[in-house]
């Protein structure tokens, strides 16, 4: 078993279980927001907002760093590196699908936040925003394991 080309592919598993974390981390507190008040309240929606525009830059970087291992892996093999950037599975898929999600559902965080901060209604936007991302969360870890099992094939 070639170790280079064992650590190229775990780079991206590795990275994303943090992504996963940190997800989950993000998830938690949103639902707890309603206990909050004054300072703490607006502190905390703070750093929501500024984690959850990291968090889709950070995905971004993970997706890129799994392109990016599949086509180093396919070059030091000597197979088609542009071939290779095609997934080739439900898991490969839905990378790019769930970034999409991703930044559509922070799009919607932006779009709660700029209506509060001018004073307009914004809780249908807010809510919208929770139930995405419901749906973001359950599809990160049904990708999550998916990625798994995927691993397994790969390796």
């Amino acid at each position: 078993m070639d170790l280079v080309r064992v650590a190229i592919l775990l780079l991206h598993p590795l990275l994303a279980s943090g992504l996963l974390v940190w997800i989950w981390w993000q998830y938690s507190p949103s639902k707890k927001s309603h206990e909050l008040n004054g300072e703490d309240r607006k502190t905390a929606l703070n750093r929501h907002e500024t984690n959850g525009n990291r968090l889709v830059w950070a995905t971004f970087v993970v997706i890129c760093i799994a392109f990016i291992s599949r086509a180093v892996t396919s070059w030091r093999e000597g197979e088609d590196v542009l071939t290779s950037l095609i997934p080739g599975s439900l898991h490969g898929y839905m990378g790019p699908v769930g970034f999409a999600l991703l930044f559509l559902l922070a799009r919607m965080g932006r779009q709660a936040r700029n209506a509060r901060n001018e004073g307009k209604k914004f809780k249908h936007i807010a809510m919208r925003h929770g139930r995405a991302a419901d749906l973001v969360v359950v599809l990160v870890f049904l990708h999550a394991f998916l990625g798994f099992l995927y691993i397994f094939a790969v390796l």
